[in-house]
């Protein structure tokens, strides 16, 4: 059991775990495929349109069982050998080639070494111990993009780890001292788990990056890496429920636990240096192929997402793939996820130990032959002792396979964009794998703080980190080009303070970034397709300028200043008549050749400009204006266009020569003065002769210009007379006490004295509602021509109909009134209302009505039904009503 214990800490001493490689750089916006060992979705979207890492390794080794003292193995060496003696070549001289090469092969190792090495353990520290250390070398790594939401990558790389967890420090006391601590004889350590876990493989990944969502201040990408893997070797211990008691450095009187070591069933080969190899000279695999992956997404906060927008090449909204858009990056990763499976080598055990007497550990003395002898003695236990229950073979004891899983764990990785150039990140990385798994190797715990200085060629990374096995540490990465170096503490790089362990990395790549696009002349065409790099342009001919903006492009545009059709090689011609506006003299009209582009619209051959009708075709003599009626007065000066007249009264003739021009005078062929509108009054009383019935003879206007009469003679005039046409007494106002038409009512009671009808209707004849609508509906439609006697063709079909009941009705009479409003003079209303009464009976005489069964009245504006003031009172009183009437 002593050589067990101590060869356990032989291997302890050689172990490595994975902890977080490349630090410093793989957070950065230039870390490129190295970015994706942290988190998978990194390079989509990156920087880098492609890039290949040509080589790269990282290295490192940290334990916390004790420190180097740099200063005091610094000073030994200058002492010895001088200033120029570097440290870190004699660190590599001593520890690396066994203390045995020049210049050391006489140098006394023990007191220097207890000189350099302090322990940070005695047998009353409680907190476990353990070693890490990692190896990776990058084969071959690149990635590209195929667009620029979607990446492709493949890598090959070359790891191996192995790591010791929950070492005891007493028991570590114990195997320094070859168990000759006597402290701690006579009691029960409780060691609990112990474990040590190794394995070698290469895997090839392809890694596959897509950005998922882009809603411009908020944006998220994904990213996978899916690896094939293949083991070289693989070995573990472990140790479950492990108690011991010690009577001295030979016996111990307690020993329980249940253990488990293996390894694959070419270690052997290996530590003989006996490696087999294929067909490439690289190592055979020992395991079968195994499968893994690694998952990542990053979260980018982009408040200032404009500023990274721009439009270019005829595409707008495009983002600046040159540049940084986030404040705040925010990735988290769930990385080695997988497991090998090995072949078993002949040595590996399974089994248990509980062991309640003394038990003389010197019998492993004789295990001088190394696991092979000391499996040996573990099956003679197992198979020969005098207790079958103190050493009992286990479970898997027989089984000829065990699985490693990879050292799976969660990443988080937060960024924070400072000013410009300057960032720091934060990221943790959690071991995932449960101490209670026999066979694994893990990572890790770790937190770090990365203040950087970050550019596209050049960036100076400054990790602060801490787990439990470095403790704190700073250093320093750096990216020169195509160059990546890093050591992650400074205390190792300059031999100061207490040196726990060593991390270093270094890389060389081709990287292909993407450059900002050169548009020298500002036009939103790229250099690289402008056709005029100089010179501002448009997309639309390949930046070459189109001035005026017509489609056509100024080398092949005779008006590159003013827009115009490509019919015209970019001349405009607004008016569209075919004529270029440079070589129109109307450029806003369209117009004919034969006038230069300008207009002729009435065909007088008077380009419209000069012509002062453009509208009508007229005489050159008058500017291009007719004279219909030739009266040598262009017809826009002449008041009487249709009708020849002297200049004196504008173009308009005076027919009677009464210094009233036609259109004004309402007897145009009669003189007349100009008080009574060109009319003549004979009998000068106060009514022009054409609606004076009496010319000749003065007469009141009441009367029509007609003396008042007495028509039937019987002493009362016919103003006075209620029956002007039938004598009667001057008591019963002229009218006669008798029955003319034998009714049954007197004439003075009889509204229709010569013609019957009932009481009822005054001695009328009744008139049907049919013959009523009639009339009224040629009331309401019938309309004249403005100030014109004219009846309007709308209004004929009523009147027909009007002029068929009065036929069926021989007896019946029509009784016209012509009335006016009061727009313009007394008399010429008076002459309106006649005349258009008399149209009225005009036209139902050539529809068929007798002339003697109509009564024609006019009042011009004496009998108004309405207010004047008002359209609409005066459109009512301008009227012409019908009233059939009896005798």
């Amino acid at each position: 059991m002593k050589n067990l214990i101590l060869s356990s800490l032989l291997i302890l001493f050689v172990s490595n775990v994975k902890s977080q490689n490349y630090l410093g750089v793989n957070t950065s916006n230039y870390a490129g495929v190295m970015g994706n060992d942290i988190n998978p979705a990194s390079f989509v979207d990156g920087r880098f349109s492609f890039d290949l890492n040509l080589f790269s390794t990282n290295f490192n080794l940290y334990q916390n069982f004790g420190y180097f003292d740099a200063k005091y193995m610094r000073d030994a060496q200058q002492n010895r050998f001088g200033e120029s003696y570097w440290w870190i070549n004699s660190f590599k001289d001593t520890i690396f080639e066994g203390w045995g090469a020049q210049p050391f092969e006489q140098f006394n190792l023990e007191p220097f070494s207890e000189g350099i090495i302090k322990h940070l353990y005695d047998t009353l520290t409680k907190s476990p111990r353990g070693i890490y250390m990692n190896y990776q070398l990058d084969l071959l790594n690149f990635a590209f993009h195929i667009t620029p939401k979607f990446s492709v990558g493949f890598n090959a790389k070359l790891r191996s780890m192995t790591n010791i967890d929950n070492i005891d420090p007493k028991l570590a006391v114990l195997a320094e001292s070859g168990l000759d601590t006597s402290d701690l004889w006579g009691r029960t350590l409780p060691e609990e788990l112990l474990n040590l876990n190794h394995m070698t493989w290469t895997e090839y990944g392809i890694n596959l990056g897509h950005v998922l969502q882009d809603r411009n201040e908020h944006f998220l990408k994904v990213g996978a890496d899916l690896k094939y893997m293949q083991g070289y070797s693989a070995a573990y211990v472990y140790t479950d429920n492990f108690k011991y008691g010690l009577v001295d450095e030979d016996t111990s009187f307690f020993l329980q636990g249940d253990f488990a070591y293996g390894y694959s069933n070419n270690f052997d080969k290996l530590v003989a240096g006996n490696i087999e190899t294929n067909g490439f000279g690289l190592p055979r695999p020992s395991s079968k192929s195994g499968y893994g992956v690694d998952l990542g997404v990053v979260y980018e906060w982009r408040p200032k997402y404009k500023k990274y927008k721009f439009d270019m090449d005829g595409k707008s909204n495009l983002w600046m793939k040159n540049k940084n858009k986030y404040d705040l990056r925010i990735g988290a990763s769930l990385l080695d996820l997988g497991a090998l499976r090995f072949t078993k080598g002949g040595l590996s055990r399974d089994f248990s130990v509980d062991v309640n007497r003394k038990f003389d550990l010197n019998q492993f003395q004789s295990a001088t032959g190394g696991l092979v002898e000391f499996d040996k003695i573990i099956d003679s236990l197992i198979t020969q002792s005098l207790d079958p229950t103190e050493w009992v073979a286990g479970a898997k004891d027989t089984t000829s396979t065990f699985w490693v899983q990879t050292p799976s764990a969660l990443s988080i990785q937060v960024d924070y964009h400072i000013w410009k150039y300057f960032y720091v990140n934060a990221t943790g990385m959690l071991n995932l794998i449960s101490p209670k798994r026999q066979a694994k190797v893990k990572m890790a715990n770790q937190f770090s703080i990365t203040p950087s200085f970050d550019y596209s060629w050049f960036g100076i990374h400054v990790p602060i980190s801490m787990n439990e096995y470095s403790g704190f540490k700073a250093g320093i990465a750096t990216r020169l080009g195509p160059l990546t170096l890093g050591m992650t503490d400074f205390r190792t790089l300059f031999a100061r303070g207490q040196v726990r362990g060593l991390e270093f990395y270094t890389g060389v790549r081709v990287p292909v970034l993407y450059d900002a696009i050169r548009d020298i002349d500002g036009d939103q065409v790229s250099d690289r397709n402008d056709d005029c790099i100089t010179e501002p342009g448009v997309w639309a001919f390949k930046g070459c300028p189109d001035t005026d903006g017509d489609g056509i492009k100024d080398t092949e545009d005779e008006c590159k200043d003013i827009p115009g059709p490509l019919e015209f090689k970019g001349c405009p011609d607004r008016d569209g008549d075919k004529i270029i506006d440079k070589k129109d003299d109307c450029p806003d009209d369209p117009g004919l050749n034969e006038f230069n582009g300008c207009p002729d619209k009435d065909g007088d051959k008077i380009i419209d400009k000069k012509d002062d009708c453009p509208e009508i075709a007229g005489l050159t003599q008058f500017n291009g204006c007719p004279d219909k009626d030739g009266d040598g007065i262009r017809d826009i000066d002449d008041d009487c266009p249709d009708n020849p007249g002297p200049e004196k009264y504008k173009g308009c003739p005076d027919t009677d020569n009464d210094g009233i021009i036609d259109i004004k005078d309402a007897c145009p062929k009669d003189a007349g003065s100009v008080e009574f509108q060109g009319c003549p009054d004979k009998d000068k009383d106060g009514l022009f002769d054409f609606v004076d019935e009496c010319p000749e003879v003065p007469g009141p206007k009441e009367n029509k210009g007609c003396p008042w009469p007495d028509t039937d003679g019987d002493g009362l005039l016919d103003k006075n007379d209620e029956c002007p046409t039938n004598p009667g007494p001057k008591e019963n106002k002229g009218c006669p006490y008798k029955d003319s038409d034998g009714d049954g009512l007197l004439d003075k009671d009889d509204d229709c004295v010569n013609t019957p009808g009932p009481k009822s209707n005054k001695g009328c004849p009744v008139i049907e509602k049919e013959i009523i609508e009639v009339l009224k509906t040629a009331f309401d439609n019938l309309e004249f021509e403005t100030a014109k006697d004219i009846i309007k063709d709308p209004s004929k079909p009523s009147l027909d109909e009007l002029a068929e009941v009065l036929k069926k009705k021989p007896t019946w009479k029509l009784q016209i009134s012509g009335h006016t409003d009061n727009v313009g003079d007394d008399n010429g209303n008076l002459v309106l209302s006649k005349k258009r009464a008399e149209a009225l009976r005009n036209y139902l005489v050539l529809n068929g009505v007798e002339d003697v069964r109509m009564i024609v009245l006019y009042f011009g504006e004496t009998k108004p039904i309405a207010n004047n003031d008002t359209p609409e009172g005066r459109q009512k009183n301008r009227r012409v009503e019908m009233k059939i009437v009896f005798d």
